[in-house]
């Protein structure tokens, strides 16, 4: 459990790949899309890509040459779940939903 905590808070400590997570919140999108939106190389997009599909946050579908990326929501909610039952982190959810989309 501790790893990967660790290997999740690492994975999210970087502002591109939670741009990434909003970013395809509004629908799948392709490694140039992604790379565009964060105004940077491909290459640069589809490690950060890699590496929130490594963790599970993402899933893939290849459609001929291009690979589409989009939210594995059964994953994002698996966390929050987990989350939940520890108190600290319970308590930071409720006010995370309290306060919005600030």
């Amino acid at each position: 459990m501790v790893m990967a905590v660790e290997r999740i808070s690492k994975a999210f400590s970087d502002q591109n790949r939670i741009k990434i997570v909003k970013f395809l919140s509004e629908g799948q999108k392709n490694v140039n899309q992604v790379a565009d939106k964060l105004n940077v190389e491909e290459n640069l997009a589809s490690h950060h890509l890699r590496v929130l599909a490594s963790l599970g946050f993402l899933r893939n579908e290849k459609k001929g040459r291009e690979v589409f990326y989009k939210i594995n929501e059964t994953k994002f909610i698996s966390l929050i779940r987990t989350l939940k039952k520890n108190a600290t982190f319970k308590e930071i959810l409720v006010r995370a939903l309290e306060d919005g989309d600030e």
